[in-house]
């Protein structure tokens, strides 16, 4: 039996393997992309401060790296942040865990726009990097990347429960 090679549908599959391997390099997020995590309630506004800040003396050490880490979003000049918290795990989140599976919460910045999510499975925490159309954007700032989101959600353990950092708000108090 002899097989014949169609040279043009060979160069077209090798061109769509290449293509999706190059995609699978880039993404580095492991949490998923939560659909419809707009309709999840705030819990807490806050802001990026721009690079040319300072800030005051008791600032904490968790504040500070967060500081060092993003203020170069939005070219230095800072932007809104809102936390929403997935509807199902409101208790849970006011009693700083632990969490059942699935997306958890999400951190929304303006400009740009960047989605940090951190979902749980067997009950550990995983972390990603969008923009709001869903794509990982993970592979473009090292402080994206889901291993520097572990590494510090585990540093700081007073205010990182179970993998997902608060400091209660206005909008909502334990």
């Amino acid at each position: 039996m002899v097989f014949k090679v169609d040279m043009k549908a060979l160069w077209l599959f090798s061109l769509l393997y290449a293509l999706l391997l190059s995609s699978a390099v880039k993404a580095e997020s492991i949490a998923s992309y939560p659909v419809g995590w707009q309709f999840w309630p705030i819990v807490k506004e806050s802001i990026l401060y721009p690079e040319n800040s300072d800030l005051p003396l008791d600032t904490t050490l968790f504040a500070q790296e967060t500081f060092r880490a993003y203020s170069w979003i939005n070219n230095g000049e800072g932007t809104s942040l809102t936390i929403r918290v997935h509807p199902s795990k409101i208790k849970q989140y006011l009693n700083r865990g632990p969490y059942s599976d699935g997306p958890t919460v999400v951190a929304i910045s303006e400009d740009p726009s960047i989605i940090w999510v951190t979902e749980h499975i067997g009950s550990e925490p995983i972390y990603g990097s969008y923009n709001r159309k869903g794509e990982d954007i993970s592979h473009t700032h090292p402080t994206l990347k889901s291993d520097y989101c572990t590494s510090c959600h585990t540093s700081y353990k007073d205010i990182c429960h179970h993998g997902v950092c608060s400091v209660f708000g206005s909008r909502l108090e334990k």
